[in-house]
């Protein structure tokens, strides 16, 4: 389940990969290779969704893949 800043009550469900491989250039400018698993490759995947403008509800499963969040009272 993917929940979202812009959505702070939404959950969503989507498919996303356990493992990733980030490639990358450091602060000198020199290759990098970052190795990701579960929750954070999770994580990396929704934010650079977010660098090609996609949102985790552009990404829902299906439309049953909407649940919102019982908002808690302070």
């Amino acid at each position: 389940m993917d929940n979202c800043m812009p959505f702070p009550n939404l959950l969503v469900r989507v498919r996303r990969c356990r493992h990733c491989i980030l490639h990358y250039m450091d602060e000198n400018w020199e290759e990098q290779e970052m190795h990701m698993d579960d929750d954070m490759s999770e994580l990396i995947q929704h934010e650079y969704d977010h660098l090609d403008g996609i949102l985790a509800t552009m990404r829902a499963i299906d439309n049953k893949s909407f649940v919102m969040k019982k908002e808690t009272r302070k």
